[in-house]
C-alpha cells in the first residue's frame, strides 16, 4: 500500500529524501560536473509563504518511494493565472511500471486545483520517458528548453 501525503520540509524529511536525489541526479543530470546542493533555505522560503507544494509517496514501512514538487506562482506574462511548475517529479527506479506514477501525478494535480493552480508545467529530459508519460494524461509540448555550462 502506498500513500501521498502533502508534508512540510523538515530535517528528517531532507534527511531521507537525499539519497533519493542523489540517485535522480545520476540519473537525469544534463552537465555531469554539477554536485548536488540544494538550496533548502530558499525551499523553506518558498514554502513559507505558501508557494511550494511537496507531496511524498511512501511504502507501507514509510520509506519514501516517490515524489512531486511544485512553485507556485502567477504567471509574469499572464498574471491572471496561477501557475505550478514543476521542481521535481521521481519515482525510485524499482518501483516503476507500478501506478505510483500516474497516482503522484493525479494526487498533485488534484491538490494543485484545489489551491487555485489553473496550468501545470513539467520539465522532461530528452533522456528518459516522462514526456510520452505525461502526453498521455492530456499534457502537451509547448516549448523546448536549451542550457549551456559556460
Amino acid at each position: 500500500m502506498i500513500s501521498y501525503e502533502l508534508e512540510m520540509l523538515s530535517e528528517g524529511l531532507i534527511e531521507q529524501i537525499t539519497p533519493i536525489l542523489d540517485t535522480h541526479r545520476k540519473e537525469l543530470q544534463s552537465f555531469s560536473d554539477m554536485e548536488l546542493n540544494p538550496n533548502w533555505d530558499s525551499y523553506y522560503a518558498l514554502e513559507s509563504i505558501g508557494a511550494l507544494i511537496t507531496l511524498i509517496a511512501r511504502d507501507d514501512k514509510g520509506i519514501i518511494v516517490g515524489y512531486a514538487v511544485f512553485i507556485i506562482a502567477k504567471n509574469m506574462h499572464y498574471s491572471d493565472n496561477l501557475y505550478a511548475t514543476e521542481d521535481v517529479f521521481y519515482v525510485v527506479q524499482d518501483k516503476r511500471g507500478t501506478r505510483i506514477a500516474v497516482n503522484l501525478l493525479k494526487k498533485s494535480e488534484k491538490i494543485l486545483k484545489m489551491v487555485g493552480v489553473n496550468t501545470v508545467v513539467h520539465h522532461a529530459k530528452f533522456t528518459n520517458t516522462f514526456a510520452p508519460f505525461l502526453k498521455k494524461f492530456g499534457y502537451k509540448e509547448t516549448e523546448v528548453m536549451l542550457a549551456k555550462r559556460l
